[in-house]
């Protein structure tokens, strides 16, 4: 599956592109392989790895996959130190005399661009998918670098009404869940999670294979620590880590999602390729759609929200 961590964002003008039409806007922004005196290159490539020349887009059941590939210069800071500072030694030692700043400043660009072409490269792809029926745009990454450098390219290639859901406060309410064990039925509450003080922001306490209805646990939220990030169960099909931000990290599809997508009669790689997409998609879907329903349409306390029995908190 290729997504393992996302971010859900909004689509506020109506997508009607066709996956060929959608292609069109991306092709000026196409990738192309980074110059030997530049430090990297960003551009669309097809979500095919063995297909440098297929389909930028490729559409399933409502569901336009994208793909963004960013290839790095590798060049260690300590590596243009270390030339910058023969280079000094052999200036002063030559000339007699001390090199200023700014020349230091003009000597490191000087090393930097005879550096470059020898550098190793490393590409990154970073994957999302417009899901057309609900307006979506879902990110495959979780990084603030990887963000900005999609949504800007997005933005330039197909269009600039998309936005971050507005959302309630998570902290507080899932802070809540784990306090009263009084939360949604359709999830489950797993045993980890990241809590912080929000009087003394360094203050972070992260729990593994931790029940966290145990004393030890509750008496960090007593103190008044706030859960930041909280591990959870979607209907015993997705594990996931839900932070405070919206964004779902660690996911996991269960064996009975794998199972799906294996049960359908692939013959071919691509036809794999493609049983995989549907059914991840189809399961986020849901999935981000129940989320939605809690942080996003309820006001106070959901109707679904369930008190659970002493026997339901022992088995969650």
């Amino acid at each position: 599956m290729l997504f393992k961590q996302i971010q859900l964002f909004q689509l506020t003008d109506a997508l009607s592109y066709t996956p060929d039409e959608l292609a069109e806007k991306l092709a000026p922004l196409a990738f192309t392989s980074c110059l030997p005196s530049f430090a990297s290159s960003i551009g669309w490539v097809s979500p095919f790895i063995d297909e440098d020349m297929g389909p930028l887009v490729h559409a399933l059941n409502g569901y336009m996959l994208l793909c963004l590939q960013i290839e790095e210069k590798i060049l260690p800071a300590t590596v243009i130190r270390q030339e910058l500072n023969d280079k000094v030694k052999d200036i002063e030692a030559r000339d007699a005399r001390k090199v200023r700043q700014k020349e230091k400043l003009s000597l490191k660009d000087e090393i930097t661009m005879t550096l470059l072409p020898r550098a190793f490269t490393k590409f990154t792809r970073v994957y999302a998918y417009i899901d057309t029926k609900n307006q979506w745009l879902v990110l495959g990454t979780t990084s603030a670098n990887k963000t900005e450098q999609f949504m800007s390219l997005f933005k330039k290639s197909i269009s600039e009404n998309v936005h971050p859901f507005e959302l309630k406060k998570l902290s507080p309410l899932i802070t809540h869940w784990v306090k009263t064990q009084n939360y949604p039925s359709l999830f489950s509450i797993e045993k980890a999670c990241v809590l912080q003080d929000p009087n003394q922001q360094t203050r972070i306490i992260r729990c593994q294979h931790q029940d966290l209805s145990a004393n030890s646990v509750q008496a960090f939220i007593k103190e008044g620590c706030e859960i930041k990030q909280l591990a959870l169960c979607w209907h015993d099909r997705v594990n996931f880590v839900l932070a405070e931000d919206f964004s779902l990290r660690s996911i996991k599809f269960q064996d009975e999602v794998l199972a799906a997508a294996n049960e359908i009669d692939a013959e071919t790689q691509r036809q794999q390729f493609d049983a995989d997409f549907f059914i991840a998609t189809e399961t986020l879907t849901g999935l981000l759609k129940d989320l939605l329903d809690y942080f996003i349409h309820s006001e106070g306390s959901s109707p679904r929200l369930e008190k659970k029995s002493k026997e339901e908190v022992a088995l969650a």
